[in-house]
């Protein structure tokens, strides 16, 4: 039986209503093609190249429940780990044990988050596969900028997987199990079995989704829709920036954070304008774009936990907030995104819509964790830098 790829036109903004099954897959362009189909075309080669972008957004599953990776739950997930924020929710279903560092198979938000990485690492060995057969559908530019592309999906996928399931951190034991390494493209329920990789072997994989040779084959570009919502240089150095923070390896993150910040990247003058329409800017690296027709469902939209007050606050009394050099009263950067009285985070506030963008990467990051990183190498000249 042919198997059949779902082409998400969420970018396009694109719906298709049908009085019946069969008009509503005759329909131009089709929502639904197989394999031999699908590699016949160049649009439906792109069409499908972003659809690995949607599937590291939001997914629905074959009974229509949407589900969000890096577009929703799963950006969440990292906020509740961290020590900036306090979920008073006490509520399973809004990350609750990931709160508290519970990890298990039962856990909802580690069953999704799980689901949603290794059907997005699929979909990306599925496309490089086929994507090897369409060399003569591509020009040249185009297909060797795809696979870059697909690479860096299938990287951040593993990058954060290993984040949060790593048994033990990389600095402290790198051959710590962490998860399995799926890089071949599978059709049944074969390799169910396959055993963990070590934390450093799923960084290596990473690294090498993330190499040199492939970043120059992407666009050296930023501030409009693909620069930010697709995978650029400036990305793919960032995470890897972020890759050899994680190892420890300071030098190397300094190298590709510098790479970062030589191309041309800029803060925004007013911090709020990230969070507003057309939400991105000189300072957006790689950001998620929300659409109505593929957005987050209930209970996994970012401005849900930030903005009703009932889960996600600040964390005044142990938090960043609380640290001497930040200052509610007289930093205007805090003080724009934190209701004082309530200690509401203000960054996300359409709960409603669910249509504000989920920044993944800024500029703003790079030169904070390039901060870090010489003030981790020490030395006087780190130290002027940092």
């Amino acid at each position: 039986m042919k198997k059949i790829l779902n082409i998400y036109l969420a970018a396009l903004g694109f719906f298709i209503f049908g009085t019946s099954c069969s008009d509503f897959l005759d329909q131009e362009p089709p929502m639904y093609a197989n394999e031999e189909e699908i590699w016949s075309s160049p649009s439906r080669i792109e069409n499908t190249l972003l659809g690995l972008y949607s599937t590291i957004k939001n997914f629905t599953l074959n009974d229509g429940v949407s589900k969000s990776l890096l577009g929703g739950k799963g950006y969440l997930v990292f906020d509740n780990r961290g020590d900036d924020l306090t979920n008073v929710g006490n509520n399973l279903v809004t990350l609750y044990d990931t709160y508290n560092y519970r990890v298990g198979a039962t856990y909802a938000e580690n069953e999704d988050f799980w689901m949603a990485s290794y059907l997005a690492i699929n979909r990306t060995n599925i496309f490089l596969e086929g994507l090897e057969t369409a060399k003569d559908i591509l020009e040249p530019e185009v297909y060797n900028q795809y696979k870059a592309e697909a690479c860096f999906v299938r990287a951040i996928c593993y990058y954060y997987l290993n984040n949060l399931y790593a048994q033990k951190p990389y600095i402290v034991d790198n051959n710590a199990k962490s998860v399995p390494l799926r890089l071949q493209a599978e059709r049944g329920m074969g390799n169910n079995d396959l055993v963990a990789s070590t934390v450093k072997q799923v960084y290596e994989q990473v690294l090498k989704d993330l190499d040199d040779s492939l970043i120059s084959l992407l666009p050296n570009t930023k501030n409009t829709y693909n620069a930010a919502t697709r995978a650029t240089r400036g990305a793919a150095n960032m995470l890897k920036m972020r890759v050899y923070m994680a190892m420890g390896e300071w030098a190397e993150a300094i190298k590709y954070g510098n790479f970062v910040k030589e191309s041309g990247y800029a803060l925004s003058v007013d911090v709020t304008s990230l969070y507003k329409a057309p939400f991105y800017s000189n300072e957006t690296i790689f950001s998620l774009p929300m659409h109505s027709s593929n957005r987050p469902n209930t209970q996994q939209g970012l401005a849900e936990y930030y903005n009703n007050g009932r889960i996600l606050l600040v964390d005044k009394t142990n938090g960043v907030m609380s640290k001497e050099n930040y200052s509610l009263a007289n930093d205007d950067r805090v003080r724009s995104f934190v209701d004082a009285s309530n200690n509401k985070l203000l960054k996300y506030v359409d709960a409603a819509e669910k249509l504000e963008w989920v920044p993944i990467m800024r500029y703003a990051e790079t030169l904070l964790s390039l901060a870090e990183c010489h003030a981790n190498l020490g030395g006087a000249e780190n130290e002027t830098l940092a």
